[in-house]
């Protein structure tokens, strides 16, 4: 990689004050990556994972000491999700280079915890585009509220570079629709089908 991964992070708009700032949002944002990836669920998931892995961290990032953790909480809830998606998109391209020749799984998943008795499905699930060969995640998509998989598929399509690579669904997104664009962005599909699509 011609970049450091920090430098990823710089695109993302600073929207604090500098001069009360210890540690660059940059650092804190490529900590709180590195939690995510290690399967880190809060804030003091964070700082622990800082503190345990401070030597290898030393090498990525200039940090007078490890931030606490309120400072993660106030940074990643003032931080605009639409920049920092933009932001791990790039990061995503420049690892993978293309996504030719390759398999992208598309599945939906219930967020872990949520309660299935909560009404219609706000907040409930997410759409996910898995890159086999790389395991690494390079698309999501939240399903609208009161809404199912089929609606945020081609969304989330819309987002990628599919010539030449495959893409397979399961039998929620076997729809001529979906089919249709995936050859459109010049893709190839391998879609499930259920007794109920015997016609097809």
């Amino acid at each position: 990689m011609s970049h450091p991964i920090r430098d990823y992070f710089l695109q993302v708009e600073y929207f604090r004050q500098v001069a009360k700032c210890r540690y660059r949002l940059a650092d804190i944002l490529l900590i709180g990556l590195c939690t995510y990836l290690s399967d880190g669920h809060d804030y003091e998931g964070v700082v622990l994972f800082a503190q345990t892995h401070a030597r290898h961290l030393a090498e990525l990032v200039d940090l007078p000491s490890v931030p606490s953790h309120d400072t993660f909480n106030r940074v990643f809830q003032l931080l605009s999700p639409a920049l920092l998606q933009s932001c791990l998109a790039q990061h995503g391209h420049a690892l993978l280079d293309t996504l030719a020749q390759k398999q992208i799984c598309l599945d939906g998943k219930k967020l872990r915890g949520v309660s299935p008795r909560s009404p219609g499905n706000a907040g409930l699930y997410l759409v996910n585009a898995w890159v086999s060969e790389n395991r690494l995640c390079v698309g999501q998509q939240r399903v609208a509220d009161k809404s199912n998989e089929i609606t945020a598929l081609p969304e989330m399509l819309a987002q990628l570079d599919l010539r030449e690579a495959v893409v397979t669904t399961d039998a929620m997104g076997c729809q001529a629709a979906i089919a249709g664009q995936i050859r459109q962005q010049q893709g190839h599909y391998l879609l499930a089908l259920k007794r109920n699509q015997g016609q097809l």
